[in-house]
């Protein structure tokens, strides 16, 4: 089975949704922003042509709630599933 294509910005929106209705994330933590997805080798990424350089949503109020674990962990699940469409 292939993985799903998108745009940066649908891969985006993917991670936000996911954060939004995460059971691990909860309180301050559903005010996290997911990154765009910027290109990448997948030779040198784990087999994912896409990375984030940054969280930027997640903010020190995030951090303040220890969400930065989850944001990653949602965003890893969204690249063994989603290939950036180029």
């Amino acid at each position: 089975m292939g993985k799903i294509k998108g745009t940066a910005e649908e891969i985006r929106q993917e991670i936000q949704r996911r954060i939004g209705t995460s059971k691990e994330l909860d309180g301050g933590c559903k005010d996290c922003r997911a990154a765009t997805p910027r290109p990448a080798d997948p030779a040198t990424n784990g087999g994912c042509n896409w990375t984030v350089d940054v969280f930027p949503g997640v903010s020190s109020r995030c951090l303040d709630f220890a969400c930065l674990d989850s944001v990653k962990d949602i965003t890893q699940t969204v690249m063994a599933e989603y290939e950036l469409r180029e």
